[in-house]
């Protein structure tokens, strides 16, 4: 997995590539933390993520929580159909995207 954060005076992209297996979780939660450290729209780029652990899903939950306390919104790019599959069939589309 690769994970590329790009920031603006305005906003924050994470690019997600790959497989966020529990291992490369940590990595997630890192860009996460330095998102936090510095709030502002941010958008998380999935179409090239093929995969997402659980634990991804809890650190991309956690970001979007803490960044709407501070008035900030995050905005996801549409996933790849295999991983769109995955996030619908387990209802994580509707309680990460849609709620």
């Amino acid at each position: 997995m690769q994970v590329a954060l790009k920031t603006t005076a305005r906003k924050h992209k994470a690019t997600l590539t790959g497989e966020v297996g529990f291992a490369e979780t940590t990595t997630l939660y890192e860009t996460a933390q330095q998102i936090t450290q510095n709030p502002k729209e941010t958008q998380i780029d999935w179409s090239n993520l093929t995969s997402l652990h659980y634990a991804g899903v809890q650190v991309l939950f956690a970001l979007r929580k803490s960044l709407e306390e501070q008035g900030y919104k995050v905005q996801f790019t549409e996933p790849n159909p295999t991983l769109y599959q995955q996030l619908h069939t387990f209802g994580v589309w509707d309680a990460l995207i849609q709620s």
